[in-house]
């Protein structure tokens, strides 16, 4: 039995009744084409079940046509922690909207980072999408920066210096709405789970965290229920952990074991915050009489959570939008800037 004959650029121009360089512009990102065209060349790919040579393309126009998700922790925490994939899901969508492959990454160690560099400096990719960036993995960005690969990092990088462009949302905000509506709502020994430290988010909610303690306490002085010494308090009440579950839990009991008044916690991410609420049942706890709770991310862990979770609510829909865009017009030859996206608290029964 004969081959089938693959379809070509020109059948598709022919069918559709445009030109072959329209057809080239369509398949290379939609550039200059109207929407008209564009709709007679996407029922004529459909018709012919036509597939680009994606080879033939890289050759002919110097890019991959493809980025790659470059996750800054262990591969674990994809499954485990489901901020990722709402984030990975996000990228992948606007990404299919403009024809473009991506290949997922992790970086857990010096080894594998080396790896992953000298993969994407090998002309792989057009562009990196950093996620849960470190600062003691700088030496990534550095050298994909040096390599001159287009870079967009999902965090505020602390080196402004780096030409690389970000999206995050506005962490120090949501800590601050976060706590306050604890301690609005009779919290008084009220505790935080951090993040990993390093990382930019990290750092501004712990100081969203520390700020409004702080401001609540100068308020109101001379209240015995409050703490005295507050560089001693926030040194013992904020403990960190890597966003798993297992982790908030094992933050959790360390913070009841130091002060068995806590009852309120801030708590950096949703599955830590579950983690937390099982270590609280588990010293025979109830939540929210006991101890409030607050995550954040509003992640499918906080609806599913026994309370259901209030928690600071992230878009990642947006983030994920925006990080495509970005890294887009980076590697188009525009300028690298950065995006701060606003944060909701969404309040359910795991406060009172």
């Amino acid at each position: 039995m004969a081959q089938q004959r693959k379809s070509t650029i020109h059948d598709i121009a022919q069918l559709a009744g445009v030109s072959r360089a329209t057809v080239s512009r369509y398949l290379n990102g939609h550039r200059w084409v109207s929407s008209e065209s564009a709709e007679k060349i996407k029922a004529a790919i459909e018709q012919t079940h036509y597939v680009a040579n994606t080879h033939a393309r890289a050759l002919a126009t110097g890019k991959a046509g493809s980025v790659a998700f470059l996750l800054g922790e262990p591969q674990k925490l994809l499954f485990e922690d489901p901020n990722f994939a709402s984030l990975l899901r996000a990228v992948a969508d606007e990404l299919g909207k403009r024809n473009t492959s991506f290949l997922m990454m992790t970086t857990d160690n010096a080894q594998e980072e080396q790896r992953n560099l000298e993969y994407l400096q090998a002309g792989h990719v057009d562009g990196v999408i950093q996620v849960a960036w470190h600062q003691d993995s700088s030496s990534m960005i550095r050298g994909l920066v040096k390599a001159g690969i287009p870079t967009v990092v999902a965090e505020h990088p602390s080196d402004d210096t780096l030409p690389v462009g970000y999206v995050h949302v506005e962490d120090y905000g949501g800590a601050r709405k976060a706590v306050e509506y604890l301690l609005d709502h009779g919290g008084k020994r009220v505790a935080m789970i951090s993040g990993p430290q390093g990382p930019s988010g990290t750092r501004d909610r712990v100081r969203g965290f520390i700020d409004t303690v702080t401001m609540y306490t100068q308020i109101h002085q001379g209240d015995p229920s409050l703490p005295v010494n507050l560089q001693e308090y926030c040194d013992t009440h904020i403990v960190y952990g890597d966003y798993s579950a297992a982790s908030g839990e094992e933050c959790m009991t360390k913070l009841l074991a130091q002060d068995c008044t806590i009852d309120a916690v801030f708590v950096s991410s949703d599955a830590m915050a579950v983690g937390a609420i099982r270590a609280l049942r588990n010293q025979g706890l109830q939540i929210p009489q006991d101890v409030q709770i607050i995550g954040f991310d509003d992640s499918s862990a906080a609806k599913l959570a026994d309370p259901p979770l209030t928690t600071i609510r992230q878009p990642f829909d947006e983030i994920g939008k925006h990080l495509v865009q970005q890294l887009m017009q980076i590697i188009d030859g525009q300028a690298p800037v950065g995006v701060t996206l606003p944060c909701e608290l969404v309040v359910r029964e795991s406060t009172r």
